[in-house]
This record gives C-alpha cells, structure tokens and sequence, in this order.
C-alpha cells in the first residue's frame, strides 16, 4: 500500500505523515528531505542550475523505515544541516528544472520499489506515485504556517522574523504554483485538510477515518 501525503511548506504535513507511518507501521519517505539534501550540496559545492544532474553522482545515501527518513552526504547525517530557510529555497529552484525533477521522481521510485510506504512532499500523489490508493493535501492559511515555522525556529534559539518567513513561505508558493513543468497543486483526488484550526492529533484521526472509510 502506498499512500501519498503533499502540500506547501509548514503545513504540518511531515508532522502527520510521519505519525501515520508509526500508526500504520510502514516506512515513512520524506520527499522534500532529499530536494533539501540536494540543495545543500549545490550550495556547497557551487553547483550551477545548469549542471544540476550531477548531484546525483555525490556520496550520498537514504535511509527510510517506519517513522524516519535520513540522508547522508558523504558519511555525514545532515539532519540539522537542512533545517533552514535558505536551504529551502535552493531546493525549490532545483524542483524548477524540469531535467531534475524527473531524475528524482525516477530515484523515487526505484528506491521505493513495490514496498508499502507513507511518502510525503510536495507532488508525490500527482507525479511520483500517482497509482496511489489513498492521497491526502494537508494545507493551512500561509500566516498560519508561518507562525508555526517561526515557533519552530525560535524554540530551537534561532533569531529569526515572523514577516521575512511569512515573506519567503508566500514567495515560494507562488513560485512553485507557477512552474511551466510539474506545478505545484493538489492530486485530483486527493483528501484535502486545512489544518489552520486544527490540532495534529485531529489531523492524524481525520486520516485514519478516511482510510478506514476507503478500507485501504
């Protein structure tokens, strides 16, 4: 069983998609992670848009199990490494190169193979498993996410500005919203959640219902 979980940045989508992984007891594959992965080596090695293809000849591997999705670049975990803003914003120009982002969806794919996974991210019900029985959009208001994303930074002792993420969450949106190729947007039948007014725990049992009710 495959079950897809997308929408935008802060949403609260790995939140719940990892969860759902635990719940179920299958592994848990965060696209975005290796988008972020990826751009963190371009911005390291200075590797030009142009030349993107070659990130896939780093050293790098993934590793995804029930609840948890890691990379390694290199030996290195880079868990704190891509937590921030910058790195996503490098990460969504890759995802604008069209050459890249098939590349990708075929790296999905073969890593996944005929398991049964909870993959989260950002187009994985429309291009990456689009045979997917169960898909959901979890989405929230872009202040909404923006407070969430800067509650997170700043527990974590980061100086950081509610307006200049609000700022670059909606500047994002509206860039990948708008690609000539793969734009970003809900799976025709997706589940769509707005989770503005919601708790995770409300979300994760909104999930559950629709996947008991769809005897998936």
């Amino acid at each position: 069983m495959k079950i897809a979980v997308d929408g935008p940045s802060a949403s609260g989508k790995s939140t719940v998609a990892k969860l759902l992984s635990q719940r179920l007891g299958i592994p848990y594959l965060e696209t975005g992670l290796l988008y972020r992965m990826f751009g963190y080596i371009a911005f390291k090695e200075k590797v030009k848009p142009e030349e993107s293809l070659k990130l896939f000849e780093e050293d790098f591997r993934v590793v995804f199990d029930v609840g948890k999705t890691e990379v390694y670049w290199k030996g290195k975990n880079l868990a704190e490494e891509l937590k921030g803003e910058e790195v996503g914003k490098y990460a969504s120009l890759l995802g604008e190169i069209p050459a890249f982002r098939e590349r990708m969806i075929e790296f999905f794919r073969r890593l996944v193979g005929d398991s049964q996974v909870v993959a989260e991210g950002r187009d994985v019900g429309t291009h990456i498993f689009p045979e997917a029985p169960l898909k959901f959009f979890i989405t929230a208001s872009a202040e909404e996410r923006a407070r969430r994303r800067y509650l997170e930074l700043k527990s974590k002792g980061l100086e950081v500005s509610y307006e200049e993420i609000l700022r670059v969450i909606q500047e994002r949106d509206l860039r990948d919203a708008h690609r000539p190729v793969y734009p970003f947007k809900p799976a025709e039948d997706a589940h769509i959640i707005d989770t503005t007014n919601m708790s995770v725990e409300e979300v994760l049992e909104t999930m559950l219902k629709i996947l008991k009710e769809k005897k998936v």
